[in-house]
């Protein structure tokens, strides 16, 4: 065989073994496209860890909580609503019939402690109430009448851990965290101080039943000296600190 045929025959094959190798690379690489895209499917797959008619908590000595009413896909968001317990410690009871959207993410994070679950469309919108009529025991020789007294179980009363920062400038603007117990979305905050005009906060973040923000404007007019705080749930339950709020003199800024 002359050596010029042999160069042929060599060069051939080199170019049949590089189409099988490209082939298989090819091949590798549109298995590697798919089970990228497989895995990013599966990962943007989210499962909420509640469902409706779960009480979740931040803790598990909490008496107020939220009930989740719902889920929405489309927005990875849940529906809730504030729940109360009954006097026998099990859930519960709503005060109104509100309800607020918040993102699953931000939820599943606060959250984490499962309280109880319960029947979503069974949980009153106002505290029980149990009331009995008199009964009338008779006897041969005299009538008695016993009488059970009604009974009324509300919400538990807000109460007042700390506030910082407490004091602030005539003329300023001040946001004060404050924390504490059984705050319900949005209580309503004010400074108070007798003979003066009552300082309302201009905004009010609930951050949790165990902590809120409150915005106040001191105004130029404040009087100098400890302010008292009130602290009043949507239901009408409040608190009173005493002198727990300074307010200072205006900086000289020259």
């Amino acid at each position: 065989m002359k050596i010029s045929q042999r160069i042929a025959i060599f060069f051939a094959g080199l170019v049949i073994i590089s189409a099988v190798l490209m082939g298989c690379t090819g091949s590798t690489t549109e298995n590697t496209a798919a089970t990228t895209s497989a895995v990013t499917t599966t990962a943007a797959t989210a499962t909420p860890e509640y469902s409706a008619g779960d009480v979740v908590g931040s803790s598990a000595s909490v008496s107020s909580a939220w009930l989740i009413t719902g889920y929405d896909t489309s927005s990875d968001s849940y529906t809730r609503a504030f729940i109360y317990k009954n006097s026998d410690s099990t859930w519960g009871y709503r005060i109104n019939a509100d309800t607020e959207t918040t993102k699953r993410s931000v939820m599943e994070k606060v959250y984490t402690v499962k309280l109880a679950r319960v029947t979503v469309a069974s949980v009153p919108t106002a505290a029980p109430t149990t009331t009995s009529a008199a009964t009338t025991i008779r006897t041969s020789v005299t009538t008695a009448t016993v009488t059970t007294t009604a009974t009324t179980t509300t919400a538990p009363k807000p109460s007042f851990k700390d506030m910082d920062p407490d004091e602030g400038y005539i003329n300023e603007t001040v946001t004060s965290t404050i924390t504490g117990y059984n705050f319900v979305a949005t209580p309503t905050v004010k400074l108070t101080k007798s003979g003066s005009t009552t300082i309302t906060a201009s905004s009010v973040t609930f951050d949790s039943d165990s902590q809120i923000e409150a915005t106040f404007d001191i105004p130029g007019t404040a009087a100098v000296g400890p302010w008292t705080i009130v602290i009043t749930n949507p239901d009408g339950q409040s608190l009173t600190y005493q002198n727990e709020f300074t307010v200072r003199e205006e900086t000289d800024d020259e």
